[in-house]
């Protein structure tokens, strides 16, 4: 019972959080004026860009642009709840309701924080357990080195310094884009692409995982190319949290080698590997547990950079491409849809924290 009132006092922060960020996102978005709102709009063939313009009336009127601002909110929240998040033009060409975008772009974001995680939480854990375990020797110093270089190194850096390992050690491989256009294409694999008004983007289905999608049809050029062009950016990625992994569960595993149930644990005779495994690590995993959360959370709205560097076609690319068009619609959506995931997952690592130490329910 106190568990489930947890989790609905956590859900009742979420509210004002979202509103906050819809409140910053939309006034930013139109502190420039109408005239910013409705530039996805315009074309050449409707003439100027302007407010007064008599082709964009609907849309200055659909938006409530000669409204002041807080009415303007109003309508765009109704939007919001409705499902109507405006529309971009920076995902593709001829532009797009910002939630087809996200349905598109998203998936490919997602494929790629899951995979860093992962790799990073098998790596980290078992790193970190020795580390502890050999405390102020040299395992414990290594990992601590390459820990603290790991989160030092920014992450554009970091995948343009492994762009050019790449090109230098193995050369011909694939060091930007999701696939290769020569190995995959829409007559061949219509399965992995959708049609947009007569241009194809990359929608793989079921799963809208390209990798796990050529496994399920059974294209394995496809999963190998597919597989070539996710290492890199999973690399950059697994480095770059990897070091906060093993930092926490290092930190954890020294902490509860210190409490009095290990110390009697090892008075009682108990083999090592019980005391390590059950007594130990097991304790030191709260904490890391929540962090992970947070760093999948981070990694869903921090490869922006990293997806722009190597032509990911994730939502981070598309919010990049969003900022430098002034897209307002594909700004605000973007931020939204990272904020959104953020607070979720950080509740789900606050649930799962509460869940294995119930003292944090209390």
């Amino acid at each position: 019972m106190r568990l489930i009132l947890y989790i609905v006092r956590r859900l009742l922060i979420l509210i004002p959080t979202l509103l906050g960020v819809t409140i910053i996102t939309f006034t930013l978005s139109h502190a420039f004026g109408p005239n910013l709102a409705i530039a996805v709009y315009c074309t050449p063939k409707l003439g100027a860009c302007d407010i007064n313009n008599p082709f964009l009336q609907p849309i200055v009127q659909q938006f409530h642009l000669r409204d002041p601002i807080p009415v303007q909110y109003v309508f765009y929240m109704q939007g919001l709840l409705t499902g109507d998040w405006g529309f971009t033009t920076s995902a593709i060409k001829g532009g797009m309701p910002v939630t087809q975008a996200i349905s598109i772009f998203f998936p490919q974001t997602v494929e790629l924080a899951i995979t860093a995680t992962v790799f990073a939480t098998l790596v980290g854990i078992p790193t970190g357990t020795v580390s502890a375990l050999r405390k102020d020797k040299l395992p414990d110093h290594a990992t601590r080195i390459f820990a603290l270089i790991g989160y030092s190194i920014p992450f554009f850096w970091l995948a343009l310094l492994l762009q050019i390992l790449a090109i230098s050690l193995v050369p011909g491989w694939e060091i930007t884009g999701g696939y290769s256009p020569s190995s995959i294409s829409p007559s061949t694999e219509p399965w992995a692409f959708v049609n947009l008004g007569g241009t194809y983007q990359l929608f793989s289905q079921p799963t809208h995982f390209l990798v796990l999608d050529a496994a399920l049809h059974g294209s394995w050029a496809v999963f190998l190319d597919a597989l070539k062009h996710l290492v890199l950016p999973t690399a950059t990625l697994t480095i770059g949290i990897l070091g906060v992994v093993l930092r926490m569960v290092r930190s954890g595993m020294v902490d509860s080698m210190n409490q009095d149930y290990v110390r009697t644990a090892w008075a009682k005779g108990l083999p090592d590997w019980v005391v390590t495994r059950t007594h130990i690590r097991r304790n030191a995993l709260l904490p890391a547990a929540t962090v992970i959360g947070l760093l999948f959370a981070g990694l869903l709205g921090g490869v922006v950079l990293v997806e722009d560097v190597f032509a990911w076609p994730g939502i981070g690319y598309w919010a990049t491409q969003a900022v430098l068009q002034f897209d307002a619609g594909g700004v605000m959506g973007t931020t939204l849809i990272f904020a959104i995931f953020l607070v979720l997952i950080n509740l789900a690592a606050d649930v799962i924290y509460a869940y294995l130490d119930p003292r944090i329910s209390l």
